[in-house]
């Protein structure tokens, strides 16, 4: 089961840069014993070789996360960004893009890891769906908004 709870969302989050950003949403995941304490440095050490910045449409958002290895229970951690951080281009690492919002995956098996990102790249190829998150106003409001669209509540 995916935990995703208003704990683990950040509104209008500012970093100076995707590092901090992937290191805050790490932490937040550590902090409710879902990763180990490596798993914020795995995923910035994955990220620089294996980009996770997608060019998506009206603004760009990113999906960093690490290996299985760190982590306990799968998880997804958001950070809605004041002002956007730099990512590189998954499709493209010569491209850097202007991400919006990122959305930190921990997932326990690596099945599962590529269905939760095919069913996030599906949502996120709509545009109106995109800025909808981008709208909610609370971390229960984003956590609501992630059950259905995601229908994370289904498979319980």
């Amino acid at each position: 089961m995916l935990v995703v709870s208003e704990t683990l969302v950040i509104l209008d989050c500012v970093t100076e840069d995707s590092m901090a950003v992937i290191n805050l949403l790490a932490g937040k995941l550590f902090e409710q014993g879902l990763v180990t304490v490596d798993y914020g440095k795995r995923t910035c050490e994955r990220e620089l070789h294996h980009p996770t910045g997608l060019p998506t449409k009206p603004f760009c958002i990113a999906f960093p996360h690490a290996d299985a290895v760190d982590v306990r229970q799968s998880a997804l951690a958001l950070a809605i960004l004041k002002t956007p951080v730099t990512f590189k281009n998954m499709g493209d690492p010569d491209e850097n893009l202007q991400v919006h919002i990122v959305i930190m995956l921990a997932n326990r098996e690596p099945v599962e890891q590529v269905e939760t990102l095919r069913n996030l790249a599906s949502l996120f190829g709509k545009q109106e769906k995109l800025q909808s998150l981008r709208d909610q106003s609370t971390p229960e409001a984003v956590v609501a908004w992630l059950g259905r669209e995601l229908r994370l509540n289904e498979a319980a």
